[in-house]
């Protein structure tokens, strides 16, 4: 039987999973102390010689540590190997320097997860992410100690985009996922500076009375979407979506996105997502079970 293991924050779809599959929550207490620092009690009988699949929230800086120690313990108490399914890779923002003097903590984080060895011979771990910020940060990993599988989860759009307008914010969003979506049509923007003032530009005429949905991989700040929003407004767009698999919101900045587009959907690659849309009517929140199951059952 498999066995999984969730960050506290995805108890909820180990709940949904253990409807559908053959699949026991292994015993293990995952808390922190009242100075944050990890509470962890592991039941080494739950995992040993087994596969254990791994579901973590890595979205929050502070947990880093505690995922960590589980992974490491989890190895020290002689789990056969591990499945990490991590949907959210934190440190998109660097995975090269620009300058120098810059650190590229992309290439820390996963050389930290590299170190993480298992106990018998020939077993490699594998580590699942969804929609990786930049192709090259799969090959930031030590390929001799852990495997690295991407998954996307923009396939869960296209049921409900199929026959909308796809914008993508800069070219290499739409050189990555354009194929996913072969029979929308789709725009690129552009983002030019014109003295000390960044604009958004779109190359296309025929914007008015045309559904829009503005789509990447990750999204941190509001600028992008909104000043996009603008442009289409005032080229007479019917409808504006925006979709992203990760969207980071600090300063609670899905309130002003929201104000400002007809629709704002994400995934719960990022857990708090969920209740930041509860209150909101036109923030959509699309689940990911769907793509950890095909894991569980492909691992």
């Amino acid at each position: 039987m498999n066995t999984i293991i969730t960050s506290p924050n995805f108890d909820y779809l180990w709940e949904q999973l253990s409807q559908e599959l053959d699949i026991q929550k292994a015993n293990v207490k995952i808390q922190n102390f009242a100075d944050w620092w990890p509470n962890i009690v592991i039941e080494k009988d739950n995992v040993k010689n087994k596969v254990a699949h791994v579901l973590l929230d890595f979205s929050d800086s502070k947990d880093f540590f505690l995922n960590y120690a589980l992974l490491q313990w989890l190895i020290d108490y002689k789990v056969e190997a591990l499945n990490i399914i991590m949907p959210y890779f934190p440190v998109w923002t660097m995975e090269r320097v620009g300058k120098t003097w810059e650190v590229a903590t992309a290439h820390s984080y996963a050389n930290i997860l590299s170190n993480l060895w298992t106990w018998k011979s020939g077993r490699k771990n594998n580590l699942h992410i969804f929609d990786i910020h930049a192709e090259v940060e799969e090959f930031l990993f030590d390929s001799r100690n852990i495997n690295i599988e991407t998954h996307s989860a923009f396939w869960l759009l296209k049921e409900q985009i199929n026959w909308k307008t796809i914008i993508f914010p800069d070219a290499w969003a739409a050189k990555r996922f354009e194929k996913s979506f072969p029979d929308n049509p789709k725009v690129i923007c552009s983002k030019k500076r014109v003295w000390n003032k960044r604009i958004i530009e779109i190359l296309e005429w025929e914007i008015n009375w045309k559904d829009w949905i503005i789509m990447d991989d990750l999204i941190q700040t509001w600028w992008t979407i909104i000043e996009t929003s603008k442009a289409l407004k005032n080229m007479w767009a019917k409808s504006i979506e925006a979709f992203a698999t990760h969207w980071v919101f600090p300063n609670n900045s899905q309130l002003k996105m929201t104000e400002n587009i007809d629709k704002l959907i994400t995934t719960d690659s990022i857990p708090a997502n969920i209740s930041r849309a509860e209150k909101l009517e036109n923030m959509e929140i699309v689940s990911i079970k769907n793509l950890v199951k095909e894991i569980i059952v492909e691992n």
